[in-house]
């Protein structure tokens, strides 16, 4: 058949186009766990670009190696779980959940080379094998969110809210391509389904690949310090942060909403520069927001108190050592991810107490 585009394949195509200029932005970003998403998205691109080709006959022009970009769905869980269990502080990263991949592309070059036939049962088996490996990194994904909410820190609901936006959209990725073969195997294949997994992978690139791209900071990792010169070990800094940790959680300082950097060393006796490279480097923060995140979870504490459903939001922000609400909301915001009042109205609606009039 002659090579020739539709509507459809045209739209794919522009998708995985703008899925590679994407990921090239994300890569551009110069963050080691950022590049972990940027892998994907492109991932996820290529995949769709070879779809095109396939569909459209293009592939006939180009070389047959372009075909081993259908291996590509061994590599998408493994980087959408290396990233999840990324944080601001550590890459995580396992070769060896990219076995399978490498022994896919084994077998996709030695094939034609030892005239290998490729029987139906093969495709069959490698189908089904692709099915589970999606189902169970989406699993290992959701497991780890939940192990990871249970025990949720000062400041990180954020970061988990972004990992279910992430588990939530690879998991839809998967359950596509699992509902795809399932109309395959059964026979009720249609063809207006045959882009169900192009689809997919479209929502995919540009909702993650967008988000992350205007998000780079979410799990970005403080690679290049500002302290170079400093004489403080990463030992020193590590006892400091844990004195100031262990100051906030007893004193409560950071509810004086006049609270700077200057006033804690002196409380603390120590040097402003050492509390500062202590919180920039080891928890990744200015020190603005490391008081915020303490404020933060005392407004919280008092948001999902039953027996505090009729305080005005205005006075929680004074009483957990903020100046105004408009400070209070853009704080509570950018480090829950939700504004108070949402918040206070989810853990009521959990709690089953009544909402406050």
């Amino acid at each position: 058949m002659e090579p020739s585009l539709n509507t459809w394949t045209i739209i794919f195509l522009i998708a995985a186009v703008q899925g590679i200029f994407l990921s090239t932005m994300i890569f551009l970003r110069g963050s080691s766990i950022n590049n972990l998403l940027g892998f994907l998205v492109l991932s996820f691109s290529v995949m769709l670009f070879y779809y095109v080709t396939y569909w459209t006959h293009y592939d006939q022009l180009l070389p047959k190696s372009i075909a081993s970009a259908q291996g590509l769905t061994y590599v998408l869980g493994p980087l959408a779980y290396f990233y999840i269990r990324s944080d601001r502080k550590n890459l995580y990263f396992n070769g060896w959940h990219l076995l399978p991949f490498v022994l896919y592309l084994i077998y996709f070059f030695i094939q034609p080379a030892f005239n290998i036939s490729y029987h139906p049962l093969i495709r069959t088996t490698q189908v089904i094998f692709q099915c589970g490996h999606l189902l169970f990194y989406s699993a290992a994904i959701f497991w780890f969110i939940h192990a990871m909410g249970s025990n949720l820190h000062n400041g990180e609901l954020k970061f988990l809210l972004w990992r279910k936006k992430v588990a939530y959209a690879f998991t839809g990725y998967t359950l596509s391509f699992f509902a795809y073969y399932a109309l395959v195997f059964t026979g009720t294949l249609k063809i207006e389904y045959d882009y169900i997994i192009s689809i997919a992978s479209s929502v995919f690139i540009y909702f993650i690949g967008y988000h992350g791209y205007q998000n780079p900071q979410i799990l970005i990792r403080n690679e290049a310090s500002k302290y170079q010169r400093s004489s403080l070990s990463t030992t020193a800094a590590e006892s400091i942060l844990t004195r100031i940790k262990t100051y906030m959680e007893t004193e409560k300082p950071y509810l004086d909403s006049n609270l700077k950097l200057q006033q804690l060393a002196k409380q603390l006796e120590l040097s402003p520069h050492h509390i500062s490279q202590s919180i920039n480097e080891l928890d990744g923060q200015s020190f603005s927001d490391f008081i915020n995140q303490y404020r933060i979870h005392e407004a919280q504490s008092m948001l999902k108190d039953p027996d505090q459903t009729d305080k005005k939001i205005i006075h929680i922000a004074l009483d957990s050592g903020f100046n105004n609400k408009v400070s209070f909301n853009n704080a509570f915001k950018k480090i829950a991810g939700i504004t108070p009042s949402e918040y206070r109205d989810l853990c009521l609606t959990m709690s089953g107490a009544p909402q406050p009039k």
